[in-house]
């Protein structure tokens, strides 16, 4: 009993010891992150013992995760970032301990292998960057996005896919709570469209981050009311979803409301069996778009009047300059697209390096496209994120990413007819409703990096592989049922 009494009695000081060292070097350097060492090692320690409590505490943070600037220019969203990193080390120890006891088709499949290629495919493309650390730095965001998000998500729910539920539940209620944040903050600044930035602060960098995180959680909102059997829930999720509504009309922000259609869109096309027919008539037409603008160099009569381009502070005035071609927003991204198709066209094959657009961009674009915000003081990059891997990656990894777009919602249309249970089919439906809505945001913005949106991505895909892997067995066993509230 004394040796225990001992034991903990060291353990104790020693951690006090620590602390007091950190806080000390902390005033002394005036690093104040520093102090959070001590909390790193106590939660790394714990995750070990509780990797699901680490898992689920990631999701319940990321809504509420500041964007904050560390020395060397380093941006980081915390406590987001450092959790990720802190669960991706969990994850490869949990696949060094238990790799024998997983089932193989957990990573061995198409999905798997495509992530893992495009990944690979990133790292030939920084063999050959024209900004070599600055593509390493991107390959390091990329792992601690795909190893907790994807590979976690199918090690914490590969035996049990009914808990996937809860999960879902705390993303809702987590976003829902940062919702009322901004909400009650944009009321207070009459719902004013100057103010929705201010709005979000320090939680969302912009209305865009904003508006992405709303329309992408939506579907697994939609999710619960749906499922949901308990009358007092069922009207609590009908409000909630109403409530959503109206904070993403007051996010104004086009993407968002193009997503909401798209969301809709998406449930008929794979409720009918038109996922296949959708994506190639996508690729055609933006392959003839293209083809088009290139063509004697059509796209030079798409030049803005620089005296005209402008932004705006009113949403109407806004969505009709959109149409006429006068919103700066939305001429400067036409001013980086045409910088990005001449990037292709010089480097095709691996592109300028991941990360590197910025850097490399200036000497390709073309004073005509010009806005009085092209000087870009924001340091933003494409705002296209298919373009954006094409400049960065090449015409190879376009390919790649084009296919990871596809090949999930062609698993989870597979999956929604395969699947007899209307939990299961109304789980897998939601995710490629949040994955679609995500492709949709990417047309026009750079935010698959972002966490907000990220983490998401790569948690829609691995439980749309969860739900086709059920879907794969039932005809063996019967799938399990989620848990039905009330």
């Amino acid at each position: 009993m004394l040796a225990t009494f001992n034991q903990d009695h060291k353990l104790l000081i020693s951690g006090a010891g620590l602390f007091l060292l950190t806080i000390a070097c902390a005033i002394y350097f005036e690093v104040w992150y520093l102090i959070g060492i001590p909390f790193s090692i106590v939660l790394a320690a714990y995750s070990i013992l509780n990797p699901k409590l680490i898992y689920y505490l990631l999701f319940a943070l990321i809504p509420f995760s500041t964007e904050i600037n560390l020395p060397g220019g380093i941006g980081l969203d915390f406590p987001g970032e450092p959790l990720m990193l802190v669960y991706t080390g969990l994850v490869i120890f949990l696949a060094i301990e238990h790799l024998r006891k997983w089932d193989g088709n957990l990573f061995y499949n198409g999905m798997t292998v495509l992530i893992i290629s495009l990944f690979g495919w990133s790292i030939i493309s920084t063999v050959f960057s024209s900004q070599p650390i600055i593509s390493l730095k991107y390959l390091a965001a990329k792992v601690w996005y795909i190893l907790p998000f994807y590979f976690g998500t199918l090690i914490i729910f590969q035996r049990d896919i009914t808990k996937v539920r809860w999960l879902i539940k705390l993303i809702v209620g987590v976003t829902l709570i940062a919702t009322l944040y901004v909400v009650a903050r944009h009321s207070m600044m009459g719902f004013a469209f100057k103010a929705v930035n201010g709005a979000g602060r320090p939680f969302f960098r912009n209305h865009v981050t904003y508006g992405a995180l709303l329309v992408l959680i939506l579907p697994y909102l939609f999710y619960l009311w749906k499922t949901s059997r308990n009358p007092l829930r069922i009207i609590i999720y009908g409000l909630s979803l109403l409530f959503f509504g109206f904070a993403i009309y007051t996010t104004y922000t086009r993407a968002a409301y193009v997503c909401v259609v798209g969301i809709a869109a998406g449930y008929f096309m794979i409720r009918f069996k038109l996922t296949s027919i959708t994506l190639i008539a996508a690729l055609i037409l933006s392959s003839v778009g293209i083809g088009y603008l290139i063509h004697k160099n059509q796209f030079l009569q798409f030049a803005p009047n620089y005296e005209k381009t402008i932004s705006h502070q009113n949403i109407n005035n806004l969505m009709e300059a959109t149409v006429k071609g006068e919103d700066v927003s939305t001429m400067e991204r036409v001013h980086r697209w045409v910088a990005g198709m001449r990037m292709v066209a010089a480097k095709p094959l691996t592109g300028f390096g991941p990360g590197a657009f910025y850097e490399s961009y200036e000497p390709y674009t073309l004073n005509s496209f010009e806005t009085f915000v092209s000087d870009n003081p924001e340091k933003s990059g494409i705002h296209n994120y298919y373009l954006m891997t094409c400049v960065e990656q090449g015409i190879p990894g376009l390919i790649l990413f084009f296919l990871l777009t596809a090949f999930p919602l062609l698993m989870a249309q597979r999956a929604y007819h395969k699947l007899k249970r209307i939990e299961l089919k109304s789980l897998v439906m939601a995710a490629a409703l949040s994955l679609i809505s995500i492709d949709l945001l990417l047309l026009i913005n750079d935010l698959l990096e972002a966490d907000k949106v990220g983490s998401y991505y790569y948690l829609s895909i691995a439980i749309i592989v969860l739900c086709y892997m059920a879907a794969s067995k039932q005809s063996h066993k019967s799938a399990p049922a989620l848990p039905i509230d009330g």
